[in-house]
């Protein structure tokens, strides 16, 4: 790479791997250079097994990376580093790199610890999703003031989380298929950064009642969580939530009553801005919770598979339009529902013997098993996805 000490961003992207040999200081050479972007660029059996690269680097980018990549001594000026599926061993620190925001080692086996966070304050976003032998997250991420993003999605060895959050920036947290952990960590404080919280197919068994300190949640993901068990009722502080997906949370036999807190009987609760609400295959023996004005703007109800009777007359839901009571064989009738209701499902309610009027799209309910004369478009339909 002769006649390249000038030059300050590098960005090669391959149509298909292929086999490349840079000499092991070619990038050191290159003083000003700020961008290092290498796409399936793999080494050939005369490579080395270290790279050097230049402390002005401000960006590397090496999925697949065969290498480990040394710097020189001094400070450092990178602010984002990217070595997805690198089968490099992981730094457990990064003290000489206190500039860097965005770390991604997503889909690498090495890493069982996570980096300590302490090392890099400036740190925005860290992906170590599909990190399928990570075993710990470090404490440092509790109380980390940059951190928006903490995605740890795959890692099925993880076990070991903070037991307090106090991230204020925080704005998404990623922790599906993390199926080893068993609890949430404590919210001490009010966390006004966090807006989607995702626990797909964990092995927690309750969420902690200061969860409701997370007040500008708006979407929260617990689908298949079938451990679960407990949902407090603090959860009606939520005053942001926009989505609750419960699906295939088979351990929940009941949702909680909105409940006014005696200490502070003035404090908003209810759900102002719900307007997905997914039960389907949780194991609810009563949904009476749905009798009360805490849903306003609720446009979708999923209650497929439970194990309710009866079902209330959801006369406070005024912005109902899709409701799913499939499956539920329980289910002896069906009350009259909200007028502007469009769609009903009933499919394989055994037991369901009385319905209202057909005012509106019903499927699964009719003696001649009637065709629907209604027709959801796709983008009315779009609004509902659980």
């Amino acid at each position: 790479m002769q006649g390249t000490e000038h030059a300050e961003a590098i960005f090669l992207e391959l149509p298909e791997p292929e086999e490349a040999y840079f000499s092991p200081r070619a990038f050191e050479k290159m003083k000003k250079l700020w961008l290092l972007v290498l796409v399936n660029v793999d080494k050939d059996n005369s490579f080395p097994d270290s790279i050097r690269l230049p402390n002005a680097l401000m960006w590397f980018q090496w999925p697949n990376c065969p290498l480990v990549p040394e710097f020189s001594k001094g400070p450092k000026k990178l602010v984002g580093l990217d070595m997805r599926k690198s089968k490099i061993k992981v730094p457990e620190q990064f003290k000489d790199f206190k500039k860097l925001k965005f770390i991604n080692y997503s889909e690498c086996e090495s890493p069982i610890h996570m980096p300590d966070l302490k090392c890099i304050p400036d740190l925005e976003e860290l992906d170590l999703h599909g990190c399928k032998n990570l075993e710990h997250a470090h404490e440092s991420l509790a109380d980390h003031n940059n951190l928006q993003l903490l995605n740890l999605s795959g890692c099925s060895k993880l076990h070991d989380f903070p037991k307090m959050l106090r991230s204020k920036k925080l704005q998404l947290l990623n922790l599906n298929l993390c199926s080893k952990l068993e609890s949430f960590p404590e919210i001490p404080d009010k966390m006004e950064g966090l807006r989607g919280l995702y626990l797909i197919k964990t092995s927690i068994e309750k969420l902690p009642k200061s969860i409701e300190n997370l007040v500008s949640l708006e979407e929260m993901d617990l689908r298949y969580c079938t451990k679960l068990r407990i949902l407090p009722s603090s959860i009606y502080r939520f005053q942001n939530l926009e989505r609750l997906i419960l699906e295939g949370c088979s351990g929940l036999v009941e949702f909680p009553k909105n409940g006014e807190d005696p200490k502070d009987p003035h404090m908003k609760t209810g759900f102002p801005k719900l307007y997905v609400l997914n039960l389907r295959g949780c194991n609810l023996s009563k949904v009476d919770f749905l009798e009360s004005s805490c849903f306003p703007v609720l446009r979708a109800l999923y209650l497929l598979g439970n194990n309710f009777a009866t079902l209330p007359t959801c006369g406070q839901l005024h912005n109902l339009l899709w409701l799913d009571v499939s499956h539920t064989q329980q289910l002896q009738e069906i009350p009259k529902m909200p007028g502007q209701l469009r769609r009903l499902y009933a499919i394989g309610c055994e037991s369901l013997s009385k319905f209202p009027p057909d005012t509106f799209e019903v499927q699964g309910i009719s003696s001649q098993n009637r065709l629907p004369s209604y027709s959801t478009s796709r983008r009315d339909a779009s609004i509902f996805a659980p």
